[in-house]
């Protein structure tokens, strides 16, 4: 009996092989990308689901006042949770910061992370060799993952009791860890003790300080019931422990669970960049979306063909054939190409996984797990179950009077459904398109809009405070250098530090502000334009900002501000030059500063965040108030023969400092990695749409103008010309894809204007991105069906009338 139907079904194929190509050609399509996006799905859900005691640990995040929440906290909240807290079973620190290695004759440059010796208790991970729960236990244990135990050593194992030179200092290695294939927040990188962290810091009792937030700590929970009783308790401990230390009047600690760490990307200072949940839920939606898409396809086609098989079905009722067993035979044909398009689909994926991967910067295979397996064969039962029902039930329900006489062709409801799904399909079709416009429109605003700096040509380097001077004296010689500068922090980077002022006639208001110690030159160097005033300089001695905490009043050093502040303190650039701020407060006294410049807003991190109001202040001595950043803005054209110069230059004052360095406009690329993501694949992913569409459309076209064929032939005798006959059969889709762009579109605005209001500097709602979709989906429309209207416009009549 299967053997019948197999055979029955691929004869059916064989007949109209345009309609089953085209079928499969919308199936493999939407197959694909469906499994290929819930695959991602699955893999951005998966972050830290591997390790054992996942569900009990937590992130300890810190929000100060009404700023972003980070995940960075101050070292010596561990032992107070550890010591005051009977619901947190253990703490760990993980503090990640860009180290020096030597080897041999070379110094590179990676992201090292400081551990507590309890890490691998939270994240165990697998050891290729080593003791797990010793490998950090000695000052200079060092850890490596498998990946830089073969760049330094050549092998993953065999490594142990190998030596490494970190920022100086030898360290052993006790473990090298196996790389996993699931997905961790936790960078596979170098892991060293964290005692070694402190001897970084600007002065030892930096580690016990409550207001320096230089770590990320994580906690297991005993009771996970009662977790937001447990942040209350603790944030109270935190507060009370901070009260008066910064400008900032309120901290609150909230735990989140490691699950969940990966997608949620309002957290600042994760130890790697976070996804999105919201990118990974519209891609879902979006897979589904082009799934339905396929079976609207396959069902409109199917619809369609089973129409001409309509006195095969009257001819075999007669005989005897049961519904069960139309049905049946329906459904086999449907399954079976499913089958056969979900089997090409995975084909297809083989082949655009590498560029998948490359494109979302993700590491994802196709393992055909039983688990696996099964799944694709539910969905294939499912898709082709779906799609074949409507033809099948439909079908098996005429009586065989009205198909043996051909009244079948003419049903309504076959049209009206036929119809309807059209407008699915351009409805979703329409979705895409207006969505794709805004998005490429609004980042291509945020590239195009003034950032207050000048991103191009210039060389960010980290650290180096130590040999700051005299790089600084040396690379400004070179003929490709324009002007270096150093700063405790950078644009595209947050601020770290803050101040609070006060107008020296109204005391009772205090305005926060962020806060920037920078060196000579920075301004220049990053083409930010002063608006009024003058740039700190070494022929004004006063301009180098030094704090008295014996006699705060006799505070000294000038202020550069911006222009967001001096609005807020209600003047213009030009009224600020010259007026005293008061800084300080709580435990730290008042103390009075001039102001002498106001400078153009800047953008920090990225313009989903407002400008603050800032200050900057002169760090004459990079060493004393701790900058990060050195600055060097080089000549346009300048070749990469100029960066190794540079490098040389470094290495020449310190042999055991790595150059790393990064280009400011891929610092502002990365800032907004996750909205070019988005922006890529939604375009790819409309235009698969859009294909799908048209191809549907194209295989309806050419069923509805064959029906016509004999009328069209009949019409071109009494006079009709071509372009009238084209028109007629075109203009038959132009409601549908209207009626479409309606239904699609008022969704459309209100997704579009939630995730516009995601950005604090954005574009207006475009208008013309809603009238361009229904043009650009009536052109696909047109041009889809005109190459099937125009071959049957200038067919010979003859040809069509001949059976008669």
């Amino acid at each position: 009996m299967l053997k019948l139907l197999l055979i029955v079904a691929w004869r059916n194929f064989s007949r109209d092989k345009v309609t089953s190509a085209i079928q499969l050609v919308g199936l493999i399509i939407g197959i694909a990308c469906f499994i290929l996006i819930q695959q991602y799905v699955d893999q951005q859900k998966s972050y830290n689901q591997q390790f054992t005691d996942a569900e009990s640990i937590y992130r300890v995040n810190l929000q100060r006042d009404d700023n972003r929440a980070q995940a960075l906290t101050t070292l010596a909240l561990a032992e107070g949770l550890d010591s005051n807290f009977s619901q947190v079973d253990s703490v760990t620190r993980v503090s990640r910061s860009n180290i020096s290695v030597k080897h041999q004759q070379n110094v590179f440059s990676e992201r090292g992370l400081y551990v507590d010796s309890n890490y691998f208790d939270f994240f165990d991970f697998e050891l290729i060799e080593g003791d797990i729960h010793t490998a950090l236990d000695a000052p200079d244990s060092l850890v490596l993952h498998e990946a830089l135990a073969i760049k330094y050593f050549a092998r993953s194992s065999g490594v142990i009791g190998s030596r490494l030179t970190i920022n100086g200092k030898e360290h052993q290695v006790t473990a090298v860890v196996k790389k996993t294939t699931t997905a961790s927040t936790m960078p596979a990188t170098l892991l060293i003790p964290i005692k070694n962290f402190y001897e970084q810091l600007p002065a030892v009792d930096w580690a016990e300080r409550w207001n320096y937030a230089a770590t990320v700590t994580f906690a297991k929970i005993t009771d996970t019931t009662n977790i937001q009783t447990v942040a209350s308790d603790v944030s109270r401990y935190y507060d009370s422990r901070t009260k008066g230390l910064s400008s900032y009047k309120k901290r609150q600690i909230t735990f989140e669970p490691l699950r969940e760490l990966y997608l949620n990307n309002n957290v600042a200072y994760s130890l790697i960049p976070p996804g999105s949940a919201a990118m990974v839920n519209a891609f879902s939606i979006i897979s589904y979306m082009i799934l339905v898409l396929a079976c609207v396809n396959f069902t409109n086609l199917s619809t369609a063909a089973a129409m001409r098989r309509g006195k095969d079905v009257g001819v075999r009722k007669a005989l005897g054939a049961s519904k069960g067993q139309l049905v049946t035979q329906y459904l086999v044909e449907t399954v079976l190409l499913t089958a056969i398009a979900t089997l090409l689909s995975l084909v297809v994926i083989t082949l655009c996984l590498p560029t998948f991967n490359q494109l979302m910067n993700v590491e994802i295979s196709l393992t055909y797990s039983m688990l696996f397996i099964t799944q694709i064969s539910g969905l294939t039962l499912l898709v082709g179950m779906v799609s074949g029902s409507y033809p099948a039930f439909f079908l098996s329900n005429l009586s065989p009077a009205h198909v043996l006489k051909g009244l079948v062709t003419t049903s309504k409801s076959g049209v009206l459904l036929r119809r309807s799904l059209i407008i699915i399909q351009f409805a979703i079709a329409a979705f895409l398109v207006v969505t794709s416009l805004v998005v490429n429109w609004q980042m291509q605003f945020i590239k195009d809009m003034p950032q207050g700096f000048d991103r191009e040509n210039v060389l960010i380097v980290s650290y180096g405070e130590k040999i700051y001077p005299a790089f600084k004296n040396q690379v400004e010689r070179h003929p490709d250098v324009i002007s270096a500068s150093m700063s405790h922090t950078v644009p595209t980077k947050s601020t770290r530090t803050s101040n609070t002022v006060r107008r020296l006639e109204d005391m009772t208001t205090e305005i926060w502000t962020g806060n920037n110690p920078v060196h000579y030159d920075f301004f220049s160097t990053f083409g930010i334009t002063i608006l009024a005033g003058r740039d700190f300089s070494t022929a004004y001695v006063n301009d180098t900002y030094q704090e008295n905490k014996d006699d705060w009043q006799s505070s000294t050093g000038k202020l550069i501000i911006n222009q967001t502040l001096a609005t807020t303190l209600g003047w213009s650039p030009e009224e600020a030059v010259g007026k005293m701020l008061t800084l300080g407060g709580g435990n730290e006294g008042l103390h009075n500063h001039q102001i002498i410049a106001v400078v153009e807003d800047t953008h920090y991190v990225n313009a989903k965040n407002v400008i603050p109001p800032m200050t900057y202040i002169l760090s004459a001595k990079p060493e004393q108030r701790p900058l990060r950043w050195v600055s060097i803005r080089l000549k346009a054209g300048a070749s990469l023969q100029t960066v190794k110069d540079l490098e040389q230059i470094w290495l020449g004052l310190d042999g055991k400092l790595a150059f790393k360095y990064n280009w400011l406009s891929d610092l502002f690329s990365a800032s907004y990695r996750n909205e070019n993501q988005q922006t890529n694949l939604l375009n790819i992913f409309t235009l698969i749409a859009i294909t799908v569409t048209a191809i549907g459309l194209f295989g309806l076209a050419a069923f509805n103008t064959q029906r016509r064929i004999k009328e069209i032939a009949i019409r071109k005798i009494l006079g009709a010309s071509t372009g009238q006959l084209c028109f007629m059969l075109v203009n038959q889709f132009s409601s549908l894809v209207l009626l479409a762009n309606l239904l699609a579109l008022p969704l459309a605005y209100l997704l579009i204007q939630d995730w516009l209001n995601g950005f604090i500097y954005r574009i207006a709602m475009p208008y013309s991105a809603f009238l361009l979709s229904a043009l650009f989906c009536l052109v696909i429309a047109y041009v889809t069906v005109m190459a099937v209207a125009f071959k049957a416009a200038t067919a010979k009549p003859v040809d069509s009338l001949t059976c008669e």
